[in-house]
């Protein structure tokens, strides 16, 4: 009895690792963990979030671009602007209304420019060897 006993234990785990690596080769089976895959140019980045409603007097994105070389020389690589999308203005809480509620997830909010003047401001971070990312919640929508 004394010898089978450490013999059921070891088969008893190379059956339970055998399921296991059967359950996991399933693609409709949750996985242990979340394999993400980020790219290079995120690891060890310093991330800097931006709300153009806010950042400048003008709250526009003309105004914005010239913080680019402070942000710069702060040591920034990403630049992670808030909602730029047009928000919605039925049953609004206030004046401005949130930036969160939105209710074009194409469009440009005129009150911080054109399309245009967002893709020059992107053009711009990019040239200065830094990267843009968009806040997107899509839960939150006019």
């Amino acid at each position: 009895m004394k010898k089978t006993l450490p013999l059921l234990l070891v088969l008893l785990i190379i059956s339970c690792k055998n399921s296991e690596t059967k359950t996991n080769s399933d693609p409709y089976q949750p996985k242990e963990y979340v394999e993400l895959k980020h790219p290079e140019w995120s690891k060890n980045a310093t991330i800097y979030e931006v709300n153009l409603r806010q950042y400048t007097k003008e709250g526009t994105f003309k105004a914005f671009e010239k913080h680019l070389p402070r942000l710069k020389a702060m040591g920034i690589d990403i630049i992670w602007l808030m909602p730029i999308h047009p928000i919605g203005v039925e049953k609004r809480k206030g004046t401005l209304g949130s930036e969160y509620s939105v209710k074009d997830y194409y469009g440009v909010n005129p009150e911080y420019g054109t399309k245009e003047d967002f893709e020059a401001l992107v053009d711009k971070i990019h040239s200065m060897g830094m990267y843009v990312i968009l806040d997107w919640v899509a839960n939150h929508s006019a």
